[in-house]
């Protein structure tokens, strides 16, 4: 499974891992509450375009979607820690050729350059 997507995807599923970490029944993450957590953090998003991405989000098997009386509420299909990993993994192969202690050199050098 590819875990490639945008900026908005990846706030989307951020706020809705956020949501399941805090213990949001997932019978109340709708996209209304999805675009309110966006949103409260600065970032001010359309309901339609939340929509849509939400969707293509199921249709990248990335969400789940379910029908709760007359809207939609979504839960995501693996845990942030779950797509973190696969995300290390795949930078490993990519750019490392499957070699984690070389990937955390790169990865230890970086944090040597980041200021805080």
């Amino acid at each position: 499974m590819a875990f490639t997507h945008g900026t908005l995807e990846n706030e989307i599923l951020n706020a809705i891992w956020t949501m399941e970490e805090n213990g949001v029944n997932i019978k109340d993450i709708s996209v209304s509450e999805v675009l309110s957590h966006i949103n409260n953090n600065g970032n001010i998003r359309a309901y339609t375009t939340v929509k849509t991405v939400m969707d293509r989000l199921v249709d990248k098997n990335l969400l789940k979607r379910q029908k709760s009386g007359k809207k939609f509420c979504y839960k995501s299909v693996e845990t942030r820690e779950n797509m973190a990993a696969s995300a290390i993994n795949n930078l490993a192969g990519q750019f490392f050729n499957n070699d984690m202690r070389s990937l955390m050199r790169a990865l230890e050098k970086q944090c040597k350059n980041v200021k805080v």
